[in-house]
């Protein structure tokens, strides 16, 4: 059942939202937006005084309100702290691994699975997604391009398996990730469905011997594995993310993955966003010299691809996104960590609104030192240009200004310099005039749009 939230509901863009109080910094979530509007989490409760575990929810509205928080599955021995979230026709399917500790379907300690049409309530599947029942967690899933087939990789990145066997542990086989020489130590998968031709992919990250990022194709036919450019780390400068790769599928086509690219001197020089099978990849504007990174990926359905990170040296959550063929990017946003935040693990991100919304597992320096989880919202920002950005007030000046997003026009922005405003076209631009004998000096001309943050740009009058 999901109850109301009786305190801290407020949310929005810039405003940390408390869900929910955890057990271990190292805990990650399932996230999903339902065709509603409303996102919805799940994540490992604090172990209840009689040892046994459940699965907590909260859903979320499009303004960033926690509209309510419940559970979705209790009392069991063990369950592991990756739970994850995939559509199910218009409904939502828990995917995750745990055991009962009795004897039955649930005792195996195998993948298994819930459903539910709303988040309100879940229904326990019979049956099980994986045959092998030991070192089955590091989990990731999606479902295939029907949008009601589950497909989970586990054991790190180690095998797959495609939707829910009725036995359990499953009677079919679990397909297996190609190795990677020189070794084949998959950690922190992630999945992603293209729905462009429906190919499901896998990510992973590879340590020991020959650090670097890796992805292949598992459906419909396994390709082979393919390592992200310039992504090979060292182990003085590791750059092994601690939580699930940062991959998105992109709207209208394409595999995404972002990654912190280690130099000689920094595990993290910069992160770089790559679409799977380019040679190169693209560096993230305002991410060199990144310090602890922690990053996600969040695809929009116009097309765009936002990359949010955290850096623990200036303790501060930057987000950038592209344009809507992910071609270039926008202007970087910049918000503050919650205050006191001591410890700083999982960030995952969903774009679907428009807005970014960002949920953290982070640990504060208060009374008990706790590890929460905290929500809120990133607005995109405007990119303010004038041409010309001088004139003379010994005559009248006319400018013409432009306002895009990550590179595309946008109309209907209000643009203010000088006393003087007006409105953009379709074109992104709209001229303004100013009178002989305008103040001489700069003068800062600003850009504002609802759901943006506002841009700028600095004018001079001589």
């Amino acid at each position: 059942m999901l109850a109301l939230p009786t305190s801290g509901w407020a949310g929005g863009p810039g405003k940390w939202t408390k869900l929910a109080q955890v057990d271990t910094l190292g805990d990650t979530f399932g996230m999903l937006r339902t065709g509603n509007g409303v996102l919805h989490l799940v994540w490992l409760k604090k172990r209840a005084s009689n040892n046994k575990q459940s699965y907590g929810t909260s859903s979320i509205s499009l303004g960033g309100k926690l509209l309510a928080t419940g559970t979705a599955l209790a009392n069991w021995d063990s369950l592991a702290p990756d739970p994850r979230l995939v559509r199910d026709g218009k409904g939502l399917r828990l995917i995750f691994e745990g055991s009962t500790g009795n004897s039955g379907c649930f005792f195996d300690g195998t993948i298994f699975t819930e459903t539910s049409a709303s988040g309100s309530s879940w229904s326990l599947v019979h049956g099980s997604m994986s045959l092998h029942t030991a070192g089955v967690g590091n989990l990731a899933a999606t479902t295939e391009s029907d949008g009601t087939t589950p497909v989970a990789a586990f054991a790190g990145g180690h095998f797959f398996h495609v939707g829910v066997d009725p036995n359990c542990p499953a009677a079919s086989p679990d397909g297996t990730i190609t190795p990677t020489p020189p070794t084949d130590t998959q950690s922190f998968p992630a999945m992603a469905t293209d729905a462009r031709d429906g190919s499901v992919w896998v990510a992973w990250f590879q340590t020991f011997t020959k650090q670097g990022f890796w992805v292949e194709r598992i459906l419909p036919t396994q390709g082979a594995p393919m390592e992200a450019p310039g992504s090979v780390g060292t182990a003085l400068k590791n750059n092994q993310p601690l939580e699930p790769v940062a991959l998105t599928a992109r709207a209208g086509g394409g595999i995404y993955m972002a990654y912190c690219a280690s130099s000689a001197s920094q595990p993290c020089a910069h992160i770089d966003l790559w679409k799977v099978g380019a040679k190169t990849a693209r560096v993230v504007p305002g991410s060199k010299n990144t310090t602890s990174a922690r990053l996600a990926l969040a695809a929009s359905p116009q097309g765009r691809v936002a990359v949010a990170w955290f850096d623990a040296a200036k303790e501060v959550i930057h987000m950038v996104r592209t344009n809507m063929i992910a071609t270039a990017f926008g202007a970087v946003q910049t918000i503050k960590a919650p205050a006191a935040t001591s410890g700083f693990n999982d960030i995952q991100a969903d774009g679907s609104s428009g807005r970014v919304d960002v949920v953290i597992t982070d640990q504060l320096s208060t009374t008990g030192i706790p590890i929460d989880l905290f929500h809120t919202q990133i607005l995109p920002g405007l990119t303010l240009r004038a041409k010309p950005k001088k004139f003379s007030h010994r005559a009248k000046g006319r400018v013409t200004f432009t306002v895009t997003d990550a590179g595309d026009p946008l109309a209907g922005v209000a643009v203010s310099c000088l006393g003087k405003k007006g409105s953009t076209a379709a074109n992104g631009q709209v001229k303004l005039a100013f009178p002989k004998g305008t103040a001489t000096g700069k003068h800062v001309c600003s850009a504002g749009k609802s759901g943006y943050h506002g841009g700028k740009v600095t004018i001079k009058v001589t």
